[in-house]
C-alpha cells in the first residue's frame, strides 16, 4: 500500500468509511451534500492538500467586501486554511496543505473537523449574504505596530 493509502485507510478508521483513492489520486468526500472535499497527496513535496469549492461569488459591492474579508482571514494566526479565488468558475475556495510524513490520523481527523467548521461557516455566510466570519483586529488604535506614537 503506497503513502496516500495507508493515510486514507487510516482516516477512514478514524471517520469510519472506507477511503480510497480515485484514478486520478484523489479522494473526494461528501460532508451532509453541504460541502465536497478533495484531498490530494503531493508525493515529492510529502504533503496533502485538502480543498474545496465553497460558493460562487456574487458580483457587486459584496464580492468586493469578500474578498477584503478573504485576506484578513488570510492573515489570521493560527490559520485553518487559505481563502482563495477560482476565476476560472468564479468561486471561492478554501484549501490547506498539511505536511504528511508523520501525520497521524487523529491528527488529520482533527485538522478536516477544523477545515470543514470554517469552510461551512464562510459558505453559510455567503449564501446568505450574511456579515463574513472575520475575526476582530488585536491592532491598538493611535499607535504604530511598534506602540510608538508619533
Amino acid at each position: 500500500m503506497d503513502r496516500f493509502s495507508q493515510i486514507l485507510y487510516d482516516l477512514g478508521k478514524e471517520m469510519d468509511l472506507d477511503l480510497y483513492p480515485d484514478p486520478n489520486r484523489i479522494c473526494q468526500l461528501n460532508f451532509h451534500d453541504e460541502l465536497h472535499i478533495q484531498i490530494h497527496y503531493d508525493e515529492p513535496k510529502e504533503e496533502i492538500l485538502i480543498a474545496s469549492f465553497l460558493y460562487e461569488v456574487p458580483p457587486g459591492k459584496y464580492r468586493e467586501k469578500l474578498f477584503r474579508a478573504c485576506l484578513i482571514s488570510n492573515n489570521e494566526y493560527p490559520r485553518v486554511g487559505t481563502l482563495s479565488y477560482s476565476e476560472k468558475n468564479n468561486k471561492l475556495t478554501f484549501e490547506k496543505r498539511v505536511f504528511a510524513p508523520n501525520l497521524q490520523s487523529d491528527k488529520l481527523y482533527q485538522i478536516l473537523q477544523d477545515f470543514f467548521e470554517k469552510a461551512k461557516t464562510w459558505k453559510d455566510a455567503i449564501e446568505r449574504g450574511a456579515p463574513l466570519p472575520v475575526q476582530p483586529s488585536n491592532k491598538s488604535s493611535g499607535g504604530s505596530m511598534f506602540g510608538m506614537k508619533p
